[in-house]
């Protein structure tokens, strides 16, 4: 067993797929399957099923993961450590974060970094907290911004904002123009256009629960994981959304109208937050300072 194959299978369970594993990983299929079986031979066990499209980890495959991305960050670390500590932090910081929330706290937070440490070169993805929990347990990022809960005992967090839910429509509602504040009743009467549930997060949840306890049955119109297709609705009129204030951020404020909802608190949290037990980079725990 060589560093090679670790590399080599860590991909194939990450892409779950043998022809995207090669195209990551610059090399044709053939090799890479070779390599696969003569692991699985060295080990005396099957890591992968193959008997379907999308391949699947077996509880031996998923425990050997587990294993090899330890020990390739291990040694990602070390060797970057080690290169710090002749030349400077430099490198590539692998960040994540959904966009509105991510873009009040990352910027400024990067031109800092950047300032202090002029080499180092990031990485940032976006996605909800679902994906952003899975380029986490992946390892392709090091950190990244999340609305809360998480599942506990898994990640370390700073917490970082927690804030209103509120009404948005669209800036020509003649009806609303003048409305600072909308009940849930009122709110039950109309078209919502709602985030879409994500695993391992409540928001969705939250909403609805609060409208069930006041006996209400909301009239569901669309639910989408994208603020921005949400707010293209809300643009042409076609329900009201329910959004985490922060999420407006993505357009310019005149865009729409907001209203408070009045006779329920309905607010969220977000952090950031970091594999528990992982070992962070150099840049990545210089950076966690600025938080």
């Amino acid at each position: 067993m060589d560093l090679r194959q670790l590399r080599y299978f860590c991909a194939i369970a990450e892409e779950g797929n043998i022809s995207r594993a090669a195209e990551r990983l610059h090399i044709s299929q053939p090799p890479l399957s070779l390599q696969l079986k003569l692991l699985e031979e060295e080990l005396e066990v099957k890591l992968i099923e193959r008997n379907t499209r999308h391949l699947r980890l077996t509880q031996a495959g998923h425990a050997f993961y587990q294993r090899a991305s330890q020990i390739l960050d291990m040694i990602g670390t070390t060797a970057e450590e080690i290169r710090n500590m002749e030349h400077g932090i430099h490198g590539v910081l692998s960040l994540g974060s959904p966009a509105a929330i991510g873009g009040l706290f990352m910027p400024d937070r990067i031109k800092t970094f950047s300032e202090r440490y002029p080499h180092v070169r990031f990485n940032w993805r976006g996605g909800n907290t679902y994906r952003i929990l899975e380029l986490l347990d992946a390892h392709v990022i090091e950190f990244g911004i999340v609305r809360l809960p998480v599942p506990a005992g898994s990640y370390d967090a700073i917490p970082l904002l927690t804030e209103a839910w509120v009404a948005v429509t669209h800036k020509n509602d003649e009806k609303r123009i003048e409305q600072k504040t909308i009940s849930l009743q009122e709110l039950a009467e109309v078209p919502l256009i709602m985030m879409h549930r994500q695993e391992g997060a409540h928001s969705h949840d939250m909403v609805l629960d609060q409208m069930r306890m006041a006996n209400l049955t909301p009239h569901i119109f669309c639910e989408s994981d994208q603020i921005a297709a949400i707010l293209s609705l809300v643009d042409r009129g076609l329900g009201i959304a329910i959004l985490p204030e922060s999420t407006l951020s993505l357009r310019p404020p005149e865009d729409f109208h907001r209203m408070t909802i009045t006779d329920c608190v309905l607010q969220s949290s977000s952090a950031i937050v970091w594999r528990t037990g992982k070992r962070l980079s150099a840049a990545a725990r210089l950076f966690l300072e600025l938080f």
